[in-house]
């Protein structure tokens, strides 16, 4: 591609810098692509394998219908810290991405009357976002610099306990988005800069079911609805175009998650859980602005993630936990950015918990390795270099939750 000089016309500057506007928008959508999926340390410590379980608040995040089985009024609390590690080596040389921890709480609340079939539900919690940044001295700098993405969910949840066995939960959810995404152009100097700032909001709904087959066997369902968020913001280009207005529609994608809990003992419980995520639902996305309607056509792939949990309790209200996960990537090389360092993840864990009369706490530690992952075929930048070469993606993280019953 040619080199576009700080004298060409405004009107062929815009079109150009249209391309840019759109990879930056992917690159939002790409990063609530990593799903935040781990919203309580005891569900973390075993592998996020709770969906069939389901017996503490945070159950309003996994499983809804679950807090049927919660009497009175219940607060729980969870950070969950982690660092996201990304070491890049290619033909632009090498670089690393800040792996600085981030924090990301939640809070949920329920209630239910005693020997009522009925219970309610609060909570506030991030199911998708990430934020992830590489030097300006970075090869990647006209890829991504600093790029954040927070969606905020607001959980409204009702579930009535039809039998003994039987429970239906369901939640209508307020959701907030916002994104915050910069790259260097790498084509007017070395300040040049592209920003876009946006946010947006949508309602969803969820569905839950849990079943008790037997003391021994329960099982889980869950199901969250997509929702269909129009990012409205300000596009900067630096130094050549002033700020215009620029907004894009993503439909972030519904999640399906099933499970069966196995108890051979009150002593033990084992679960499995099947997770999916329909990402198949990105095709072509049309960003609206001033100078251009751009659309942007791209191929996602619905991925899973494959989870498995153990819990030892013991009679003093201690319990402790291990667990497995694994997560498949779900982008492919032709739309990667490193502004996401997707990639097929194996998930690590283990945490120890209370349970008191009132006070409950638990605390697990985890670790991802994301192997290496070799890219080829990635969109260039304006200059028409690349990202493609190796990514050694790793995660490591600490959870935290505190509970009370009133």
């Amino acid at each position: 591609m040619k080199q576009v000089t700080s004298t060409a016309p405004a009107s062929k500057a815009r079109t150009l810098l249209g391309g840019v506007l759109v990879l930056s928008l992917v690159s939002s959508a790409f990063a609530s692509g990593s799903r935040v999926g781990f919203k309580d340390a005891f569900a973390t410590a075993r592998g996020n394998a709770v969906v069939a379980t389901a017996d503490n608040p945070s159950a309003l995040f996994y499983n809804p219908a679950g807090i049927t089985q919660l009497n009175g009024t219940q607060l729980s609390a969870n950070l969950y810290h982690l660092s996201l590690a990304s070491d890049y080596s290619g033909a632009g040389g090498t670089a690393s991405m800040n792996d600085d921890f981030v924090t990301v709480p939640s809070f949920y609340v329920t209630w239910k009357p005693n020997d009522a079939p009925w219970a309610y539900g609060f909570a506030i919690y991030a199911p998708f976002g990430l934020e992830t940044e590489w030097s300006d001295a970075s090869p990647l700098r006209t890829f991504a610099l600093k790029n954040e993405l927070r969606y905020i969910t607001y959980n409204f949840t009702g579930a009535w306990q039809v039998s003994p066995a039987l429970s239906l939960g369901l939640s209508v959810t307020y959701n907030r988005a916002e994104a915050d995404l910069n790259r260097r152009l790498g084509v007017f100097g070395p300040t040049d800069l592209f920003r876009f700032e946006g946010d947006g909001d949508a309602f969803g709904v969820n569905f839950s079911v849990l079943w008790k087959a037997s003391e021994r066997h329960q099982f889980g369902l869950s199901y969250s609805h997509r929702t269909s968020v129009n990012f409205k913001g300000t596009a900067y280009t630096v130094p050549l175009v002033p700020d215009e207005p620029a907004s894009g529609r993503f439909e972030f994608p519904e999640v399906v998650i099933v499970g069966w809990s196995f108890r051979p003992t009150p002593q033990w419980n084992f679960e499995v859980n099947l997770d999916w995520t329909n990402w198949d639902r990105f095709d072509t996305v049309t960003v609206k602005k001033a100078s251009g309607d751009q659309p942007l056509p791209f191929e996602w792939e619905s991925g899973f993630f494959y989870e498995f949990g153990a819990t030892r309790f013991f009679d003093n209200g201690w319990n402790v936990s291990a667990g497995y996960c694994f997560t498949s990537n779900s982008t492919p090389d032709l739309t990667y950015t490193p502004a996401v360092p997707d990639s097929d993840r194996h998930f690590f864990s283990a945490g120890v918990g209370y349970r008191g009369t009132h006070f409950s706490f638990d605390l697990a530690l985890q670790y991802a390795d994301g192997g290496t992952r070799r890219v080829t075929g990635s969109p260039p930048d304006l200059l028409g270099a690349t990202a493609d070469g190796a990514y050694d993606n790793s995660i490591t993280a600490v959870s935290l939750s505190l509970g009370y019953r009133f």
